[in-house]
């Protein structure tokens, strides 16, 4: 096995290439421990290029899964095809996603440095997901921090309903004497905030 690593401002990602066996246990263990000292909210492995793995692979892959939980981020498995793909649905591995930058709004575990939250948000932000933002909004009123970061960096795309239930966040925290921040919005993400003037009343960095 090997892989290449690419990290950005919300998102680092191993692609990996070859067989993952218990032949691999050291190398994974220099992966596990960067997964360990990250900062950011989302990990992401592409098996494009992993044609094998065996059952100390997917220990491998609980093992990292735990790493990124412990650093408050979430594990994604992506482009899982062929053998491996019949393997890690056979037992259910949850961290599958069939399309990272599509599909339905998934939320990272919230993260607390200080007197600060971290929350990131990935994939397209519609109408039917305002319940699974609700937690958000209640944090933001809500729990002991004085900053909410909202990291967009993953987010694909956002519609009119979204763009409101975040406006909500930052009202309600700002009623309790907290802040809101968008953080390292994208394309199109970070056209449509500029197009409502959401950025002249939230802060976006």
């Amino acid at each position: 096995m090997d892989y290449v690593r690419q990290q950005d401002a919300s998102c680092l990602t191993f692609r990996f290439n070859g067989r993952l066996t218990f032949r691999d246990s050291t190398a994974f263990e220099v992966v596990a421990a960067e997964i360990a000292a990250s900062a950011v909210p989302w990990i992401r492995f592409d098996l494009t290029g992993l044609e094998y793995l065996d059952s100390y692979g997917i220990g491998l892959f609980a093992l990292a899964r735990d790493a990124a939980e412990q650093a408050g981020a979430h594990l994604e498995l992506v482009n899982v095809r062929g053998p491996v793909a019949d393997v890690l649905y056979r037992i259910s591995f949850e961290c599958i996603v069939s399309t990272p930058h599509m599909g339905g709004l998934r939320i990272s575990p919230m993260r607390r440095v200080g007197a600060e939250a971290r929350v990131a948000l990935a994939g397209n932000f519609r109408v039917t997901d305002q319940e699974r933002f609700l937690p958000v909004i209640q944090s933001a009123m809500s729990d002991d921090f004085n900053r909410l970061v909202i990291d967009l960096g993953q987010l694909t795309f956002i519609d009119s309903i979204g763009i409101s239930l975040i406006m909500t966040a930052a009202d309600e925290a700002r009623k309790v004497g907290k802040e809101v921040i968008l953080g390292n919005p994208q394309g199109g993400v970070r056209d449509l905030l500029r197009l409502t003037a959401v950025d002249t009343v939230v802060q976006v960095v």
